[in-house]
């Protein structure tokens, strides 16, 4: 299919609803090894994306995050040298930005309007797609062009041969890409039918006639999930986070060219893939043992960052906390949890669409298929990023993760003074233009930096910074960061604030008088251990 419409120049868009269409993204790989003529874009590489930066098929790359996902969000050294081109050029866009470009695209809009941008060094390089207005309200925004593949490729649950598709939920950009492509929509689905059942009516977000090509490939999305809906008729399936975690570890390993070429060179074709699927072997889960282990510095890093934002809720009157992935998203998870046992109402939202989470005990990972399930209502990236972050940033609190934060508040989460890649904004970007955030790090000289070498997402809108040891608080945009509460880390119930704080940040922090925080209690630490029994973020 893809030897037959796509052509040297294209820009092909990969969707991202809940699922990636994983069994096109190796089809590309393959069909275009080494011709480096397409540009590529996507709202994260990870995973099995990475297929596309080790098969030399992409040109130039249109994204939000570059690095892994799981088993935790960390970079991938196959884009240590990004911004010196390797291995393809790229122009990086905080997730919800690129989302409204698609919008835009798929509506006939001629720009899109954001902010994201603003006080952001995401703007280096995209002086030309960027003008700045002021608006009626004595306000500035960047207006930017909509983003239109030529192509778009999806992973669709369920098919007719009239190419009708319906998709998987939660939404994560929807439809938006299908409508912004050129020249139609290339998709595969986990089953093609006649005609759709009566259940799906109402179901289909891709219309047939812009289909102009369609196959079915079991198992399209893996090695992530798909979730399906009893409506389909079609069985969804989880996170194959074995397979997830060997595409990292091999990576790291510098065995990246040797994965490549076992799951998408060797099997030659989906159906061979299939088959090497099934005739591996899965190592069984990592578990690790609790019962009697001491407190470590993640466990009390995540407790104090959950403590935070339940306090924030109940004295900011928050009704929807967005979490971020990483430390921030169990944080988030736990407060939650500690909010609904006392009576407080609040909703746990993630970016894809996820919105009241109800998080269960042994899958960590933020957009796992189980989160779909038990959560209240699934939505869609415009429902949460667009009505609940933004529109509704009032009564949002955004809860996110830093690889760096300095004094002002600034993250980095894009490059590093030797100018090696880090991940990139993800949404972070435009959660913090919008709505008031807490930030957790661990507390590290490397990690709490006098200044940002990259200002990702710009400070002014974070009011709370939590480490290991206690908050770091400041009262306005423009204040000082003192450290409001302590807690000695584990092992050392002697350690005094102001050594601890000098010999693990570079910040000149103030504190006064830090409140003493109460220490972490085994509820608290059954909690955290109960969500997180393998240790993976502990």
């Amino acid at each position: 299919m893809l030897n037959a419409v796509v052509r040297p120049g294209n820009h092909l868009h990969f969707a991202a609803t809940m699922s990636r269409p994983n069994a096109l993204v190796y089809a590309l790989a393959r069909t275009r090894r080494n011709r480096r003529d397409v540009t590529v874009s996507m709202a994260a590489v990870h995973s099995s994306a990475h297929a596309l930066a080790l098969s030399g098929a992409v040109r130039h790359m249109i994204t939000g995050f570059l690095g892994d996902t799981y088993p935790l969000p960390r970079p991938n050294p196959l884009y240590a040298e990004l911004t010196r081109g390797r291995p393809f050029t790229a122009s990086v866009w905080p997730l919800w930005t690129l989302t409204q470009r698609l919008i835009a695209g798929g509506t006939g809009s001629p720009a899109c309007l954001s902010r994201s941008l603003l006080h952001s060094d995401l703007r280096r390089g995209k002086e030309e797609e960027l003008q700045r207005v002021r608006l009626r309200d004595g306000t500035t925004a960047d207006l930017i062009p909509p983003l239109r593949p030529d192509l778009t490729l999806v992973h669709a649950v369920l098919a007719d041969r009239s190419g009708n598709l319906v998709l998987g939920s939660p939404g994560g950009e929807g439809a938006w890409s299908s409508a912004a492509a050129r020249d139609g929509v290339l998709a595969t689905a986990e089953r093609v039918v006649d005609e759709l059942p009566g259940t799906c009516a109402g179901l289909v977000m891709v219309p047939g006639h812009r289909v102009r090509g369609l196959c079915a490939a079991e198992r399209g999305a893996h090695p992530q999930s798909l979730s399906c809906g009893p409506a389909t008729g079609v069985d969804g399936y989880d996170d194959d986070y074995a397979f997830l975690a060997e595409v990292t570890e091999r990576c790291g390993a510098g065995e990246a060219r040797d994965w490549y070429e076992e799951w998408v060179e060797a099997p030659g074709s989906h159906a061979g893939y299939l088959r090497a699927l099934d005739a591996r072997s899965t190592p069984p889960p990592r578990t690790v043992p609790t019962a009697g282990n001491g407190l470590t510095e993640r466990e009390q890093l995540i407790i104090l960052g959950a403590r935070t934002v339940a306090d924030e809720v109940r004295t900011g009157g928050f009704r929807t906390v967005l979490a971020g992935i990483g430390h921030s998203h169990l944080a988030a998870w736990l407060a939650g949890s500690e909010l609904a046992r006392e009576g407080v109402p609040v909703s746990i939202c993630c970016e894809l669409g996820f919105h009241d989470m109800r998080p269960t005990g042994g899958d960590v990972y933020l957009f796992a298929r189980r989160h779909a399930t038990h959560a209240a209502s699934n939505l869609s990236m415009a429902d949460v990023m667009g009505g609940i972050v933004t529109a509704g940033a009032d009564s949002c609190l955004g809860v996110l993760s830093a690889g760096q934060i300095d004094p002002s508040g600034n993250v980095n989460t894009s490059v590093l003074p030797s100018g090696d890649w880090m991940t990139g904004p993800g949404g972070a970007c435009d959660i913090v233009t919008a709505a008031r955030c807490v930030v957790m790090a661990p507390a590290r000289q490397n990690r709490y930096v006098s200044a940002v070498h990259h200002v990702t997402s710009p400070g002014d809108r974070v009011r709370t910074c939590v480490s290991q040891y206690g908050r770091f608080e400041r009262t306005g945009p423009s204040g000082e960061f003192t450290l409001s509460s302590w807690l000695a880390p584990p092992g050392r119930p002697r350690a005094d604030p102001a050594r601890t704080v000098a010999a693990t940040t570079r910040w000149n922090a103030r504190f006064p008088a830090p409140v003493v925080e109460p220490g972490i209690t085994e509820r608290e630490l059954g909690a955290l251990r109960d969500l997180d029994p393998a240790g993976v973020y502990r």
